[in-house]
């Protein structure tokens, strides 16, 4: 039994049992905290297992994610025009230990860096210096990658502070409003210029999503 997220990819692999269901991508059984949501999701998928025994039965969820509707009354933080990543990250402090508090976990941390010195790390590759921060076993580019996660993972949580905005508004804030998303974007282009293929493939394909590129 499979759960998938693209229809197409379900009719070409023909799993044995599926069941699409119509969410954004990396939640296959919904938005974060929705509880009943996700039982739902995992309970009919489980069902599959003993209703459909016809191989290659594709079974549509009926329920779009409520996480994905807009929420008119969501402000986001206000950051004001920072002159530099790091005072960016001061600026939405507040909102993000809220939310920390809130909800007890933070997806911060996979660079094991403070967020001060991932701000500060991006700020002077920003301005035209290589990556240089490096751990044992973990070269400057993937600590830099590292990074970024972990400073994409800070402004969202703080984004998720006050309302319930969607996802879709939480990027476009990241992406459009914020330094972090300007200028991570530009590095983008840098990195896809780059003569050093590690960094070119970080450019490519995990700087920015699609839409926002």
């Amino acid at each position: 039994m499979v759960i998938g997220l693209v229809k197409l990819h379900l009719e070409k692999i023909q799993p044995p049992r599926a069941l699409f269901v119509p969410f954004e991508f990396g939640r296959p059984v919904g938005a974060p905290d929705d509880s009943d949501l996700q039982l739902e999701v995992l309970t009919q998928a489980l069902n599959l297992i003993e209703t459909q025994t016809e191989a290659g039965t594709i079974v549509e969820f009926d329920k779009e994610d409520p996480r994905a509707t807009p929420d008119p009354e969501w402000i986001p933080p206000a950051i004001e025009a920072a002159d530099n990543i790091a005072a960016e990250v001061l600026a939405l402090k507040p909102n993000y230990q809220r939310q920390c508090v809130d909800k007890s976990r933070t997806a911060v941390g996979v660079s094991k860096l403070k967020i001060a010195d991932a701000a500060d790390l991006f700020d002077t590759i920003a301005a035209g210096e290589a990556p240089s921060i490096t751990r044992e076993g973990i070269s400057a580019n993937v600590m830099m990658r590292l990074a970024m996660d972990d400073l994409k993972a800070y402004y969202i949580e703080a984004a998720l502070a006050d309302g319930t905005p969607s996802s879709r508004q939480i990027y476009d804030w990241l992406w459009d409003d914020t330094l972090l998303g300007r200028q991570i974007k530009e590095l983008r282009v840098r990195f896809m210029e780059s003569n050093d293929n590690k960094l070119e493939k970080i450019g490519t394909s995990y700087c920015v999503p699609h839409r926002w590129r």
